[in-house]
């Protein structure tokens, strides 16, 4: 039908915070269900997204990963956009332990 927005696309996925190493190296984990579009998505990705030489370059530094439906990938905490941040501030609260 002309003139008509097109409907949202949000979709409802699981994501996941891994953080790993640390002072005392264990790996915690927490989960959370999201409602995201692609588009918002693809644009968080971009800009947290570590760049970092990967793991172990920071002696005792936590490194914190993202897993989501098209896989995992490494983040800068600090680059979390400001509209995603209490997802990610839950997300880190409820981290649990992760038994191997």
């Amino acid at each position: 039908m002309a003139g008509m927005q097109p409907k949202s696309n949000k979709i409802i996925m699981r994501i996941t915070l891994l953080r790993t190493g640390g002072i005392i190296p264990i790996t915690k984990k927490a989960e959370k269900e999201v409602n995201w579009t692609s588009a918002e998505l693809k644009e968080l990705i971009q800009a947290i997204e570590s760049k970092d030489d990967g793991p172990g370059q920071r002696r005792d530094a936590s490194d914190y990963q993202l897993k989501y439906n098209a896989g995992t990938i490494s983040i800068d905490w600090e680059k979390i956009p400001a509209s995603y941040k209490k997802t990610f501030e839950e997300l880190k609260d409820n981290l649990t332990i992760v038994k191997k």
